[in-house]
Order: C-alpha cells, then structure tokens, then sequence
C-alpha cells in the first residue's frame, strides 16, 4: 500500500513555497506566524486587505489563509481579486461563529476549506501541510523532455529562471482547476510540454491527452476531425468516427496553433466552450462533453483580434489563465542547465560513455541566439551526443553544420535573429526538398507561417 503523502514529505519539502496570512489581530498573527516559521514553511504576513493586495502584486504566492474580517475590507473581497487576477491560488479561510455562511459560500465558489475561530493550532498547521502538500505532490509524465520524469512542482524541472518556475509554480496551483488555459509563445519554447504538465498535474490525469495541431489541418476536414462524423454525411464516410473532443472526454484537449483555425470553426469551438457540447458533422443529437479546453498560439492574438482574424469572444473563453513562455534567449541562465539536462537523457537513452558538456562547449551554447528555442537547443544537444567521440562534447560538437560554423556578421540582436531564421528556414526546406508542410513541421511553425516568412525574406520555392 502506498504511503501517505504527509508520511513521505519532510518538513524542508515546504520550503520552496509561500503561504500568505492575512490577520488583523496581532496575537493570532504572530502565534501563527512564529509556529508556520518553526514548522519551516516561508510565511509573508499583513493585517489588512490593501497589503495582501500589495502582496500578491510582488510576491508568488502559493496558498493563501485569510480572516474574513478585515479592518478595511473582507477575506469576500479579498478571494474575488485573487479569482479574477491570481487564478489557481488556494485559499483557506479563518471565520468567527457569526461568519460561517460566508465562508460556506466562498467555499461553493471555489475557496479551499475554512477554520472556525478558536480553531487549535496543531489542527491549522496539518490544513496548511495538507494543501501545500498537494501543491508539492506532482509526479508527472512530461511528454518533451523526457519519458515519465518524476519531480515536484517548482522544482525548477523546466528551468532554472524566475520566469519558469513561477509557470511550475502556477501549474501546481492549477491542479484543482478546471478552467481553460491559453498559452502564448514562440515555437519551440515548450507550449505543448506546459500543456501536458498542466493535464498530468491536474483532475484529469487519469484521463486523455488528446494533441491537436489545427494548423496540421485541411479546411475541409478540421470540422470532422475535430467533432466527428456520422456515417455517409459525407463522400467516405463509411461509417461513424469520433472526433478529437470525444476522443478527450474525461480528460483534456489541446488545440495548438489556435489562431489558424477558420472563422468559421471558430464559431463552433465558442459553442463547444459555451454549451459544453458538440454535434457531429451529419448528426442531429448534440453530444454533451466533459472536457478541458489547452490553447497555444505562437501568434499575438491581439493583433488577430484587431485585424478581424480572431474572434474576441473566443478569445475571451480561452483566455481564463493565460501562460506566456520567454523565449529562451530572455532566459540565459536555463541554456546551460537545460543543455546538461538533455545530454543525461541523451546517454541514459543511448548509453553512450559522454560524460557531459565541456566548459568551451557551454560558453558556445550561451552565446548563441536559438532562435528555435527549447526544441533548437534539444536538437543540437542529440546531434552533439550522437557525433562526439570524446569523453566531453566540444564545440566543434555544437556547430549548426558540418563544415559551417555560420557566422553571424550582425550589429543587433534583430538582424542577428533575422539571419539566423532565415539560414534555419532555408536549411529546412532544402532539407525537405522544398516541400512546404515538411519544412513547416520540421521548424516547428504553420504553414501559413512559413509562407509569410519566405516572402519576408524573399525566398523562392
């Protein structure tokens, strides 16, 4: 039988998390910050609603305890500003007698649990353990990189830097939540591994993952991929398939490229997310759906909205929690730390006897752009691996060819990142035999990116 997770956890497997108290009367306050202290689980304390809001503003909260009484406002208004600009942070109420049917209300909308003053303090401790534990217990299945990787939720598993532990740390929150997330970026920087962090960390992990690359798909048969078909609703169709949404039911959807989807699927995605139902091409009976709704776009969808490509009522729906990964150039110091993360894998997967990265090696892959990212980075590290003949990987190791180094002759980071792209464009489609779906799959971008690109840059099929 399994252990109990609070039976496992010791006490320094808190110390990476941020509880935040908000308590007007300064006995309890300092009592219970002095015993979260001893118990070794980092405490920020205010004793008014307008703090905490400063509070929640500058720090990465990861649980919340409130009273619901407070001088200038109440623990109501303060769990309304944490659901409309904090989703996924938890929160534990402290009531007096008088104030149960609020806090019983709040916990209908969404809050934790409540303490009921004078609560023992043992009892309050083993509720903010118990919580924070959950936050802590998350053992996933990380589709990108690498196969069922096991570790806790800001851990720093997907980077070292502020930015992406704050997404691990966001994630964990997410883990009783259902909402839509949306998650921008450019292509590479790991939008479909959050996605699936986001799935395996959350209700729905025992569920389906269900991948859907909408800029993958012809006009003509997205409608049947994504809601399916009756039989001989149209030319082929033999007989009845399911489509993508159904394929998800219990689990999750992620629906990739989002902002190349027609506008006319775009009305039926906003049913599906309204009406939490589809109806399958040919059909008659709409089929309810128990789904959760992952988007990812690498595209701005602000200007989408604005130049009418976008529809912003969809992007209302889908834009509940939104997640923004840097890229990996505004991240440096995950370059080096996801580099040696990825020559481990390489050689538990090969077994090859490279011991690592050389320090020349890792000064190269600091100053280089990656304008492809995370799956840039990744790719070069495989490559590097599976050339070396020395004990350490050299730069010689690194170079983006065999016999080019393609040096960069630039003055900004703008036309160095233009270069850049336009040399990985060019090597994609001679690659690919200048087949337009193939090199957009092995850049990782959409067709129609891809053609935009080439005519930025003036490259001919």
């Amino acid at each position: 039988m399994q252990n109990k997770l609070e039976d496992v956890l010791d006490k320094d497997s808190f110390s990476d998390y941020r509880l935040l108290l908000v308590e007007d009367d300064d006995i309890i306050r300092l009592s219970l910050e002095d015993r979260l202290r001893l118990e070794n689980i980092p405490v920020h304390t205010v004793s008014n609603l307008s703090s905490a809001i400063r509070e929640l503003a500058k720090e990465d909260i990861d649980l919340v305890v409130t009273d619901i009484r407070l001088p200038d406002g109440t623990g109501i208004d303060l769990f309304n500003e944490i659901s409309t600009h904090y989703p996924g942070i938890p929160v534990i109420l402290m009531t007096a007698f008088g104030d149960i049917s609020d806090a019983v209300s709040l916990m209908k909308a969404g809050a934790l649990e409540y303490l009921t003053k004078p609560f023992d303090i043992s009892d309050f401790i083993d509720k903010v353990e118990r919580h924070l534990s959950r936050i802590a217990d998350t053992h996933l299945t990380q589709d990108g990189y690498g196969d069922k990787d096991s570790f806790k939720a800001g851990s720093g598993r997907l980077g070292k830097s502020t930015a992406l532990r704050k997404i691990e740390r966001l994630v964990a929150r997410l883990s009783e939540s259902d909402s839509s997330v949306l998650i921008t970026g450019e292509s590479g920087v790991g939008k479909e591994v959050v996605a699936s962090l986001i799935h395996h960390n959350s209700l729905r992990r025992n569920g389906p993952f269900v991948k859907v690359n909408c800029a993958a798909l012809s006009s003509t048969l997205i409608e049947s991929e994504l809601f399916g078909h009756e039989k001989g609703s149209f030319t082929g169709a033999v007989k009845q398939r399911l489509g993508r949404f159904e394929q998800a039911q219990g689990g999750t959807i992620f629906l990739d490229e989002i902002a190349e989807v027609s506008p006319d699927i775009q009305v039926k995605l906003l049913r599906v997310l309204q009406e939490r139902e589809i109806e399958r091409v040919g059909g008659t009976e709409p089929v309810t759906l128990d789904v959760r709704v992952i988007a990812a776009t690498q595209v701005t969808l602000d200007e989408s909205i604005k130049n009418q490509e976008f529809r912003p009522d969809l992007y209302w729906r889908l834009n509940v929690i939104h997640i923004n990964i840097p890229p990996l150039r505004e991240r440096r110091e995950d370059i080096v730390y996801l580099a040696r993360l990825f020559v481990n894998e390489q050689t538990s997967k090969t077994g090859s006897k490279i011991k690592g990265l050389s320090k020349e090696a890792e000064n190269q892959l600091q100053s280089m752009l990656f304008p492809g990212n995370v799956r840039e980075l990744k790719n070069i590290i495989e490559r590097a691996v599976a050339l070396s003949e020395a004990p350490w990987i050299g730069p010689s190791e690194l170079s983006i060819e065999d016999d080019d180094t393609h040096d960069l002759n630039t003055t900004t980071l703008k036309q160095a990142t233009e270069q850049a792209e336009q040399f990985a464009i060019n090597k994609a489609l001679d690659e690919n035999d200048y087949k337009i779906n193939q090199a957009a799959d092995a850049l990782g971008i959409s067709r129609k990116n891809l053609w935009e690109k080439m005519k930025r840059y003036n490259i001919n099929k």
